[in-house]
């Protein structure tokens, strides 16, 4: 069985409150009396530790107050095929969960008709990670679209963005995706294992599912409008993973 969001989410949780605690893997292993290789596989989400294997962990480490409560509250049940994660965008629990996702994807798409996706900013956490292509759908209200040319601030997120895997934007005329009913933020995510996850996030908080029914999903179908629109109305940057040279735009 794949593994879902929410051991995801956990696997990427541990390992980041390992890290903040100052604990190498191999140290934290011995500690709770587990080989290095069992730890590893529950952070990068290959098998589900037990409730009782993540309090203990969490205790070894010192984890108090909100973090360990956060922790063994993902840990109860992640069999589930959703999962809520509280907090603004730019959070730590939203960047931990989207970064647990971006970094075991084979793809990715995402939409915003309103803002920059969620996802542009999000970086690897491990230098030699291979983040997977990323395909963004944004409105030219998003880029704060003037005269043909992008905000600083925005040229900055992409040039991140680009700098650190194959990149391509795509944007689309405010009005006429608004008008096509396309006013959900999401970002589609094919996954390692073969199943889809969405995210649709939100204020004060972010949603993960398993997408199960693929081509006949309504993010689908908003997918297919948007890249029509797009090709017909919109512009396109595209961004090699291994040069910056297409970065002067």
């Amino acid at each position: 069985m794949p593994p879902t969001p929410r051991t995801r989410i956990l696997g990427a949780s541990l390992r980041n409150a390992r890290i903040e605690a100052n604990f190498g893997l191999r140290e934290l292993a011995r500690r709770i009396g587990v080989a290095p290789a069992m730890l590893s596989s529950w952070e990068q989400a290959r098998r589900t530790p037990s409730l009782a294997d993540v309090a203990g962990l969490l205790g070894a480490i010192g984890a108090v107050g909100n973090t360990r409560r956060d922790i063994l509250r993902i840990a109860e049940g992640t069999a589930e095929q959703c999962w809520v994660v509280c907090g603004t965008p730019g959070s730590p629990a939203r960047t931990i969960a989207l970064a647990a996702h971006n970094e075991s994807a084979q793809s990715i798409v995402s939409w915003d008709p309103f803002a920059i996706p969620e996802v542009l900013p999000i970086a690897r956490t491990h230098p030699d990670t291979q983040l997977a292509p990323l395909e963004a759908f944004v409105s030219d209200h998003a880029l704060h679209y003037r005269v043909g040319n992008i905000s600083q601030t925005v040229r900055s997120v992409i040039r991140a963005a680009a700098e650190s895997r194959q990149f391509a934007l795509h944007v689309v005329p405010a009005g006429i995706a608004w008008r096509a009913g396309l006013t959900t933020a999401f970002d589609r995510y094919t996954m390692n294992s073969g199943e889809s996850v969405v995210y649709c996030g939100q204020r004060g908080l972010g949603i993960f599912t398993v997408d199960p029914r693929e081509t006949g999903s309504p993010f689908h179908k908003d997918l297919e409008l948007v890249r029509q629109i797009a090709a017909s109305h919109g512009r396109t940057l595209n961004f090699p993973s291994t040069s910056r040279s297409g970065l002067a735009f």
